[in-house]
């Protein structure tokens, strides 16, 4: 690293640190990451490189780790001012094919001026590692007059030795794939959709390949797209350098009486995005990361700092289930290590509402649960509770269903048109695994997030209840329901290293 550059980097890192002490204001994630003041959308660029883990938005943040984050100075430089960064990718261009300089990076994004103009394709370049990009003076690279043509996500394909990007073209609900020698000029493949839900505008999506089942044999493309205001939606199928095509088991799920494939179920998962590995290195997860927000009230939350923040990054995969393969997600095991003491919570059953003997002091904290609620028609746990208030996790017999419930969970009341949006119940279709429910649970200090049976099913929410909710228990209607002996920890935040 040159000196200018290793200056910049320290100078970065003290800048991060100066902002550690603000992390304390009323709703702050303690364990997700949410910028120093701003906003924070949709995540960016997601690129892993010479170590480190790039986030943008289009500001900046690095992690050697996916847990602990170095809040960087705003990257983008030499725009006219003009226009608005949206959404889109960060690739290094380990071939130079662009000319910008060997494995420079190259930021490529939406470059929106007003809703009446043609959105393009633009390019910005780093050869810094990432620390500034320089926006190209020869952009949009790619514009076709449409004022609905965004979120460029691309990547390079080995096996036609050409750059890829999918974008969106959100009114037609359509997503649209082109192919490039040099990120500057690039040749229309194919289009897919519509398909699935389309009820509004289709955006940010990705494009990335899995095994099925572990088995690096058989795999599957899988393609996300964002339905606005808040759900991303995926499907799977083949891709052969040209075209994507569903296969045989999403074409007859996304007929027009099947629910989508939604990668989660709340209220509050959207611009799903997974991280490129540049590094030569064994880890071969595949890792998501999302914006836990929604568009009907994301500008209203009722944060001091800033508004937004982004969900725990998890590692995707794929399974067979009886009624199809299914994207399977997990929270990264990386997590783990800001746990406190494991505490083992006490077996209990109830048919109305008992505490459990885990309290934590604070909303910051890891329920590995397991209910046993085959004997009940509505069970399942309440958290967040105190000074009147709670957030319910349940499981519905007769609904087959899982889901949270909202309603009355916020301390912040005075705003009637935010709370009009944000009070909702929303619910998952799962099946009980031997009449019992396992539940693996993050709580932050505005947001939780909840896997079911082992990642087969997930539901995200932002919370935004009182320093004082803290309260847990196990209630259960129309028969009696067991908590199992399980597990809780206390977890660390991850902005006091």
């Amino acid at each position: 690293m040159k000196l200018s550059s290793l200056l910049c980097w320290i100078t970065a890192l003290c800048f991060a640190g100066s902002i550690h002490a603000q992390y304390n204001e009323k709703y702050r994630p303690q364990f997700h990451f949410s910028a120093s003041k701003g906003w924070v959308g949709d995540p960016d660029g997601l690129v892993k490189y010479k170590g480190l883990y790039h986030l943008f938005w289009w500001g900046h943040a690095v992690s050697r780790d996916l847990v602990h984050w170095q809040e960087l100075p705003y990257p983008m430089k030499g725009g006219d001012g003009s226009f608005h960064y949206f959404s889109g990718s960060v690739v290094v261009d380990k071939k130079n094919t662009a000319g910008f300089g060997d494995s420079s990076m190259v930021a490529i994004y939406t470059r929106h001026t007003t809703d009446d103009i043609p959105e393009g394709q633009a390019l910005s370049y780093s050869i810094d590692n990432g620390q500034t990009f320089q926006y190209y003076d020869k952009n949009p690279v790619l514009d076709i007059g449409s004022n609905s043509f965004r979120d460029p996500q691309v990547f390079w394909y080995k096996p036609s030795n050409k750059w890829m990007m999918i974008v969106t073209m959100p009114h037609k609900h359509q997503v649209s794939f082109y192919e490039s020698h040099d990120l500057k000029q690039w040749t229309h493949l194919s289009d897919f959709g519509p398909m699935g839900a389309s009820e509004s505008d289709w955006e940010v999506p990705d494009f990335f390949q899995l095994p099925v089942d572990g088995n690096n044999d058989i795999k599957k493309w899988v393609l996300t797209i964002g339905q606005g205001p808040n759900r991303m939606q995926y499907f799977l199928g083949d891709f052969d350098g040209k075209k994507f095509t569903p296969d045989s088991q999403t074409v007859a799920f996304n007929r027009p009486q099947s629910q989508p494939l939604w990668i989660d179920y709340g209220s509050d998962y959207y611009a799903a995005r997974t991280w490129r590995n540049e590094d030569d290195s064994s880890d071969n997860r595949t890792i998501m990361l999302a914006w836990l927000g929604n568009w009907s009230y994301a500008r209203d939350i009722p944060s001091k700092w800033g508004k937004g923040f982004e969900s725990v990054p998890r590692e995707v995969s794929l399974k067979t289930y009886p009624e199809g393969i299914r994207m399977v997600q997990t929270p990264i095991s990386e997590l783990q290590m800001l746990r406190g003491e494991e505490e083992t919570i006490k077996s209990i059953a109830t048919n109305t509402i008992q505490t459990i003997n885990f309290q934590p002091a604070k909303n910051t904290y890891e329920l590995d649960v397991i209910l046993d609620v085959d004997k009940a028609k509505d069970a399942g746990l309440h958290l967040l509770q105190g000074e009147g208030r709670q957030l319910t996790i349940g499981y519905n017999k007769i609904n087959r269903a899982l889901y949270i419930d909202r309603t009355h969970c916020t301390d912040f009341t005075s705003d009637s048109s935010f709370n009009k949006n944000f009070q909702v119940v929303m619910s998952a279709p799962l099946t009980l695994q031997d009449g019992k429910l396992a539940l693996h649970i993050l709580v932050d200090a505005s947001s939780v997030e909840v896997f079911a049976n082992s990642g087969k099913v997930s539901i995200s929410t932002v919370t935004f209840p009182s320093e004082l909710q803290t309260g847990i228990s196990l209630f259960s209607k129309g028969g009696t329901a067991k908590l199992l002996t399980s597990k809780a920890w206390m977890l660390q935040s991850i902005w006091t290293k």
